[in-house]
């Protein structure tokens, strides 16, 4: 800002520009869940299972001072019916909540990943669908090549990620209370 030589009771003459940011500072600790989400498998959808689908779905959460999520904004939608479940699943999630400068509990968003891993090659390989394993990342990803034919289950992973676009045209999707 550029002003000229001012007397205290006449008003300041300004030349150039002067901008005016309302806004928040980010937060000086961020949001971090309370326990590790992304080693439990969520819930699949029939046609999930049925169609045997691996999707992935990026959620905006709308997190609280007290670490609860109070909306979300699904910013890539999965697909084969897992919508409802990725909306579902982000509203159970807990958080420690993230803090300003002076360490006080403060509201963040946080962008959120859920992975459904093709339900049948999480069979063949664990057993169980109750679980993600850490070796999933070396899936590789759709599009990237020729599939792994002497696999158990050869299959490729959603490694999509979501438009910037999304977040202001989204809805919002608010927490029942």
């Amino acid at each position: 800002m550029i002003s000229s030589s001012v007397h205290a009771d006449a008003p300041r003459q300004v030349r150039g520009e002067t901008i005016e940011i309302h806004d928040h500072p980010p937060p000086k600790v961020q949001a971090k869940p309370v326990k590790n989400y992304f080693r439990i498998a969520p819930h699949y959808s029939d046609y999930a299972i049925e169609h045997d689908t691996w999707a992935k779905a990026y959620l905006l959460l709308d997190i609280n001072a007290q670490g609860h999520v109070e909306r979300v904004k699904l910013l890539k939608h999965p697909g084969a019916d897992l919508d409802q479940i990725a909306i579902d699943t982000a509203f159970h999630l807990s958080f420690t909540p993230a803090q300003d400068d002076r360490g006080n509990p403060i509201g963040s968003q946080v962008v959120w990943p859920i992975e459904w891993p093709s339900y049948w090659w999480l069979v063949a390989r664990e057993g169980v669908t109750t679980g993600i394993p850490d070796y999933m990342a070396h899936v590789p990803c759709e599009g990237s090549g020729p599939w792994h034919i002497r696999s158990i289950h050869p299959t490729y992973r959603d490694c999509k990620t979501f438009k910037l676009s999304a977040l202001q045209t989204e809805a919002w999707i608010e927490a029942k209370p």
